[in-house]
Order: C-alpha cells, then sequence, then structure tokens
C-alpha cells in the first residue's frame, strides 16, 4: 500500500486542504503557484535540518522550525509561540527520504569521530552525549514517523487542555 501521494497537479491535493495555508503551501512549492504578498505567517512548517532541502514559499508565509527528522519534541514552546503569537491557523510537517534521524545506531561511530575530529572532545564523552540524545531524536521510518507526529499534534480550544499541541 503506498501511503504517499504525489502532488503534481491541483487536483492531487486533499480536499480538506484545497483552500488552506497547507493547500498553498503545496501549490506554492510543488506547482510554482505565483507568490502572493504576506505581512504575516498563515503556516507552521515543521521540517528537517538537512541541508538538501528546501522550501519555494513566498516571504512571511510561514513559521519555519527546521529539527532533525522534522521532529518537534522539545520544540513545543516554539510551536505553542507560532499559535498564540504568531496567528497560524495550520501545522504542516515535512518529512524526506534518506533522513540521517532513521538508524542513528549505525551512525554512532561516525558521530563520536566526528565530534572528537572537529570539536575536540574525547571518546568518551561524545559516546555519552550520543547515548544520551540519539533516542530522543531517533525517528525510526520517515513515513510512520510523520504520519504518528501529525496524528498527535492536534491544536485544542478545549480549556482544561494543558498542552497546546498534544490534547
Amino acid at each position: 500500500m503506498n501511503r504517499l501521494v504525489s502532488v503534481s497537479r491541483a487536483e492531487n491535493i486533499f480536499p480538506i486542504y484545497k483552500d488552506t495555508p497547507i493547500g498553498r503551501m503545496l501549490k506554492y512549492h510543488n506547482l510554482a503557484l505565483p507568490f502572493e504578498s504576506y505581512s504575516k505567517a498563515e503556516l507552521l512548517i515543521g521540517m528537517c535540518m538537512d541541508n538538501r532541502k528546501y522550501l519555494n514559499i513566498p516571504d512571511n508565509f510561514a513559521f519555519i522550525i527546521r529539527t532533525g527528522g522534522a521532529n518537534l519534541r522539545h520544540s513545543e514552546f516554539k510551536v505553542s509561540y507560532a499559535i498564540a503569537v504568531g496567528g497560524v491557523s495550520a501545522i504542516a510537517l515535512i518529512g524526506h527520504t534518506q533522513c540521517g534521524m532513521v538508524n542513528l545506531v549505525l551512525r554512532k561511530e561516525q558521530f563520536v569521530r566526528g565530534l572528537m575530529d572537529r570539536a575536540g572532545w574525547q571518546r568518551d564523552l561524545a559516546e555519552e552525549h550520543f547515548h544520551h540524545f540519539a533516542p530522543m531524536f531517533e525517528i525510526g521510518n520517515e513515513i510512520d514517523f510523520v504520519l504518528n507526529e501529525t496524528s498527535s499534534i492536534e491544536i485544542s480550544q478545549d480549556s482544561s487542555c494543558s498542552n497546546a499541541i498534544s490534547c
């Protein structure tokens, strides 16, 4: 079963997103919709920090949080800020293939050696750093991660909810 839908035509955008900031983002990025002018952000985009990835969107259209694997865990305050102060009405998570946050354990030696060679770390401290943080930032399968995260992000208007993005 293919869980991804290519957006190569406007008809590929799901009806629920057609006239929303997410639909406009897809049209700007995938379909070369001419840019409109924006004075404030309409959208929060969570995307990977990978240097190979970029977005084709107008200035002022979106807040963008770039983290390894588009993982917004530990970014709750930034997300809440974009909603509460920035006034965004939608959140988009963008993942990609061949993400470095998949199977981090396979990159342990490269990670440790990189900290030793480029930052002067001692091996034991670099290994401890890896072991402490890698489990927090491992995303598993890229598609599963993005699908699971989007289903867990919910902007709630329920006053009994104490967490603005995961109620």
